[in-house]
């Protein structure tokens, strides 16, 4: 059956009193959003606003990414109240498994550039290496 899923993530965004109605212009939004665009780049796929089930019906979400191996997209929303991200796509009919990885690399890019965007406020110099083979990130930095 096809069935769109939430999937609850260990991110949860802080301050959503003040940026609940308008999520797009909340700090952590915008290293989301360049995480997802990291992983769409590196897997030839696109961003855009929804993700789309096995029958062909759009869900609406804050911002999602599409690859060719999974066209149908995976998207994020966060609770409004709460702050929490959700990860959401439809895996009837498909390996799952594709979905889970490229969640999973959102969320390890995210952790990186939030990881490096902490470190440069203490004045540290880094960076992101991801040209490596491997799927893992590499932080270079010096004190």
């Amino acid at each position: 059956m096809s069935l769109i899923g939430w999937y609850k993530s260990r991110i949860k965004l802080d301050m959503m009193q003040k940026y609940g109605s308008n999520i797009e212009m909340h700090p952590n939004f915008e290293l989301l959003k360049k995480a997802i665009e990291i992983v769409a780049q590196k897997h030839s796929g696109r961003t855009q606003l929804y993700v789309v089930d096995a029958l062909g019906r759009k869900e609406k979400c804050d911002i999602a990414l599409a690859t060719p191996d999974f066209s149908r997209g995976i998207g994020i929303k966060i609770d409004r109240n709460t702050g929490e991200l959700y990860f959401l796509y439809d895996k009837y009919g498909v390996a799952s498994n594709i979905a889970k990885k490229l969640s999973g690399e959102v969320l390890q890019h995210y952790t990186a550039i939030a990881l490096i965007n902490a470190m440069k406020a203490y004045g540290y110099s880094v960076r992101e290496d991801a040209s490596h083979k491997s799927d893992a990130i590499m932080l270079i930095g010096e004190v």
